[in-house]
C-alpha cells in the first residue's frame, strides 16, 4: 500500500528540505514524519473511536500547529489585557476574596506576566511552555469553581482586560461562560498532549 510518506529514523535518511518535501517535523525517539498525511501504521485505540478522515486531520502537523498558535495567542492577549490595567485586575482579584490583601498586587501583576511568558514559549514550542499554561488553565477553573459553589456575584470574571463583561451579573452567567471557555482551552492543551502519541500510533 503506498503512501505519500512514511515514518522514518532521523538518523539513517536524510528528511527531505522544506523547499521540496514541506517541512518535516520531529517526533520523540528520533523519528520524522512529514505533515501531509497518515502513515500506514497500526492505529491505536483513540484512532479507533474516531473516523478515519478526522484521525487523519487531528494527527497532522498542520492541526497541530493551528490549535498550539491559538492557545498561545489567547494567553498572550489575556496576559497583556491585564498588564495594561493592572489595578483593575488587582480589584477584581479582591471580589474572589480569596487571596490576603498583601498579595493581590503580586499576583494582578506577576500572573498576566506569567501568561504572557507561556504565551509567547508555546508560541515557539519552548519545553515547559504547555506544562505552565497547562497549571493555569487549572488555577482558572478551581478559582471560577470556587466562585461558583461560593454563590459570588462577578460581572468581570478577568479573564481577559477588566471591564470586558458588563458589571452587575447576578446569575453566576459570566462565570459560568468564563468557565466553560477554559474548559475549551484545559482540552486544547489536552489534545496538544495527545497529539504526539497519535502522531506516531495513527494508521
Amino acid at each position: 500500500m503506498l503512501c505519500k510518506h512514511r515514518y522514518m529514523l532521523s538518523g539513517n535518511v536524510p528528511s527531505r528540505s522544506s523547499g521540496k518535501g514541506g517541512y518535516a517535523d520531529r517526533l520523540p525517539g528520533g523519528v520524522s514524519a512529514s505533515p501531509d498525511c497518515c502513515d500506514a501504521a497500526p492505529r491505536d485505540r483513540l484512532s479507533h473511536l474516531l473516523p478515519r478522515p478526522l484521525s487523519c486531520l487531528l494527527a497532522s502537523v498542520w492541526c497541530q500547529r493551528a490549535v498550539r498558535v491559538a492557545l498561545a495567542l489567547v494567553f498572550v492577549a489575556a496576559g497583556g489585557a491585564k498588564l495594561a490595567d493592572v489595578r483593575g485586575f488587582a480589584e477584581i482579584i479582591q471580589h474572589y476574596a480569596i487571596l490576603p490583601v498583601w498579595a493581590v498586587g503580586p499576583v494582578a501583576l506577576l500572573l498576566p506576566l506569567a501568561e504572557v511568558v507561556a504565551g509567547v514559549g508555546l508560541l515557539f514550542a519552548v519545553r515547559g511552555s504547555l506544562a505552565a499554561i497547562a497549571a493555569m488553565c487549572l488555577l482558572f477553573l478551581g478559582v471560577l469553581g470556587y466562585a461558583l459553589a461560593a454563590g459570588l456575584s462577578i460581572g468581570d470574571c478577568g479573564c481577559f482586560a477588566p471591564g470586558e463583561l458588563p458589571e452587575g451579573v447576578q446569575d453566576g452567567s459570566a462565570l459560568r461562560g468564563a468557565l466553560l471557555r477554559d474548559l475549551v482551552l484545559l482540552a486544547g492543551v489536552a489534545y496538544l498532549y495527545a497529539w504526539r502519541r497519535l502522531r506516531r500510533r495513527m494508521g
